[in-house]
């Protein structure tokens, strides 16, 4: 539920900053090197989209070049979401991409080509190419013996 509502704050945080950029319907507006943070109830720092390009296109969906998502735990991050590009759909409130896609974690990375992202789901699917890498995995594995 946490993650939900991050993606939606900050994709709702980039189109109203490209609306306050004398946004038209009929052109494309486009923010660079941007920086959108995201807040919890108690102020710490929950989650911070970035990227080198965002740009609003008519229709109203948002293209980001270069994303970059992390998100905070205990002040640190706890995980990161990178890929070239994606397109976010504000009405269904849904992203997706053709690009590469990169989630890292302290003990796990997953790579693939292609996802897509429903926010009502809350689900992130990788399309193709799908790689897991888990760290430390035989130190975690419960062996049975309860000794």
């Amino acid at each position: 539920m946490q993650s939900r509502v991050v993606w939606i704050g900050v994709w709702s945080v980039v189109v109203l900053l490209c609306a306050g950029t004398g946004y038209t319907q009929n052109e494309i507006t486009t923010l660079t090197d941007f920086s959108v943070p995201e807040y919890d109830a108690e102020g710490n720092l929950a989650s911070e989209l970035m990227g080198d390009y965002a740009d609003i296109l008519p229709n109203g969906n948002v293209r980001v070049r270069n994303l970059r998502i992390d998100s905070y735990k205990d002040n640190e991050v706890d995980m990161s979401i990178t890929s070239p590009e994606c397109e976010y759909y504000e009405n269904e409130k849904t992203a997706s991409s053709d690009a590469d896609v990169r989630i890292a974690r302290d003990n796990m990375v997953v790579t693939g080509s292609g996802f897509s992202w429903n926010a009502a789901e809350n689900r992130l699917v990788i399309k193709s190419n799908v790689k897991v890498v888990l760290k430390n995995a035989r130190n975690q594995v419960n062996t049975g013996d309860e000794s």
